[in-house]
């Protein structure tokens, strides 16, 4: 059965644009074509055809979004095959490891009429010049948000028993890698890779953590208030892993990407996450609240982070809107015609292959 995977190789966080796109695809690849080109010019839609007939012959997908418009894709890796396909323009800029060997990049710019282009010239530059002016004051936003965020966290930390929280955490890593060391079996090599899999979006927080949990024979959930020590556990996690020799998926939080949200260790199908999007699967929950006195919390620090987190978003949105204008001037300049050859030329190597 096909199995369909949504995931963001970037995110708009505290720190700006951040990129896992290298992530998209591992250095085993079969193949990886890179595209570049244009606004409007075809890459998305390309991919999600491609996506669409590997689905048809019975291949799970990975799709993974765009941060930037959550309908639009910037990659998608066909598992079975380890075939991946990305967009490899700015800000997620990715070029060739292995040209002519396992890597093929496709400039998509060869189909634009630069005559034609130039009637909207100005609109171009003026678009250009106010996304880029939406998409600062975005960040700046996410950045204050991650300075209140640090100030809830110290403050809440106060009323924390972190004897009993860091037992909590012991009594889960003893749970997983005990039991695990007994029944199964290590990778030769083990591999990190990097990922979100929810995102600040123009359209508001877009969350497919539900796509990456599915499947999984179980799952941990830990539930607690910012400060809490959710993030401590996870990274404890994680590193027990990585010296047990495991393979793991590590999901981080899509505006403050230091921290860790989920953990699947993929020899053990087993997922550990602070993620609510877990609510709708079988799960075992560890409750840090219970160690937490929520007397100390000051509710106007949390009020001050919505309204920062909501201005940022309202600054993504006009982003949004801005790119729109730009794919809207590329279009009228593009042969889609030429586009299409070389779609048609990507799927019949891949399912040729």
């Amino acid at each position: 059965m096909p199995k369909i995977r949504r995931m963001f190789p970037g995110g708009n966080t505290a720190n700006g644009f951040y990129s896992f796109h290298n992530n998209i695809v591992g250095e085993d690849r079969n193949k990886l074509y890179i595209l570049k080109g244009m606004p409007g010019g075809g890459k998305s839609s390309l991919m999600k055809e491609v996506g669409k007939k590997a689905l048809e012959k019975g291949y799970s997908v990975e799709y993974h979004h765009c941060p930037s418009d959550p309908n639009s894709i910037d990659g998608i890796l066909i598992t079975e095959l380890k075939i991946a396909i990305v967009d490899g323009t700015a800000p997620h800029i990715i070029d060739p490891v292995y040209p002519g060997l396992k890597d093929k990049l496709i400039d998509l710019g060869i189909f634009i009429d630069s005559d034609k282009l130039y009637k909207n010239r100005e609109k171009v530059i003026e678009a250009k010049l106010n996304n880029k002016i939406a998409y600062s004051r975005a960040y700046g936003y996410f950045k204050s948000a991650k300075i209140i965020e640090n100030i809830i966290v110290e403050n809440n930390k106060r009323g924390v028993d972190f004897i009993e929280v860091n037992g909590q955490g012991l009594k889960l890593m003893e749970k997983i890698f005990r039991q695990s060391n007994k029944n199964s079996k290590k990778p030769e090599f083990c591999e990190i890779r990097h990922m979100f899999s929810a995102a600040n979006t123009p359209d508001g927080y877009v969350d497919f953590t539900h796509t990456i949990l599915e499947g999984l024979s179980k799952i941990y959930y830990i539930e607690g208030d910012k400060g809490t020590g959710k993030s401590t556990i996870l990274k404890a996690l994680r590193e027990m892993g990585e010296i047990q020799g495991y393979n793991i998926e590590i999901y981080y939080d899509p505006t403050i990407p230091e921290k860790i949200q989920t953990l699947i260790i993929k020899e053990l199908k087993l997922g550990i996450t602070s993620n609510k999007k877990v609510l709708n699967f079988p799960h075992e929950k560890i409750e840090l609240n219970k160690y937490f006195d929520s007397k100390v919390v000051k509710n106007k620090d949390y009020e001050i982070y919505n309204i920062l987190m909501e201005e940022a978003i309202k600054n993504l949105n006009l982003a949004k809107r801005n790119h729109k204008i730009l794919e809207e001037a590329y279009k009228s300049s593009i042969d889609y015609n030429g586009i299409n050859k070389i779609k048609n030329n990507i799927i019949e190597e891949i399912f040729t292959y």
